[in-house]
């Protein structure tokens, strides 16, 4: 799938976050749980989501690497959580290189090589670590109709 890459403004955004170590094998049953661990903790202190969920990836996850997640949901500035693991935080806007992965998850790899060779080829540096935000529900379209924005905040240079 070719990708198209753009640079976009984000502005900051307050969010339910919960920050996950995980591993290869056991990403991909993490981060479910975490989003319902979020989900949760906003649902018991009466918080609504007000925009699409999103992963940050603090640390790169391969075979040999174990590293952290940050499952984030938007949520209105004021709200609190009810849970001690998940924390009411902002999270920084500004500029990102960004393109939309159509099709499962588990492929999403490609998309971060077009971003990273972009942000190397037009000369910017990479300020932050990357983003996923998920743009629909995976428990309401195909996995081959899944879209998935991936991020890498930059230089506004």
């Amino acid at each position: 799938m070719p990708y198209d890459v753009i640079v976009k403004q984000v502005p900051s955004q307050v969010v339910a976050s919960l920050t996950v170590h995980t591993s290869l094998g056991k990403v991909g049953s993490d981060i479910p749980r975490g989003f319902g661990t979020v989900i949760g903790a906003m649902t018991a202190a009466g918080a609504s989501p007000i925009g699409a969920p999103f992963l940050i990836y603090h640390d790169v996850i391969d075979e040999q690497t174990d590293g952290n997640i940050e499952i984030c949901i938007p949520v209105h500035p004021g709200e609190r959580p009810s849970r001690d693991d998940v924390e009411w935080k902002e999270i920084p806007g500004g500029a990102v290189a960004a393109t939309t992965h159509r099709g499962p998850y588990d492929q999403v790899t490609p998309a971060y090589h077009a971003v990273t060779g972009w942000v190397h080829d037009h000369g910017h540096q990479i300020t932050a670590a990357p983003r996923e935000i998920y743009l629909n529900d995976p428990q309401t379209v195909t996995p081959e109709d899944l879209l998935t924005e991936v991020q890498f905040p930059i230089d506004a240079a």
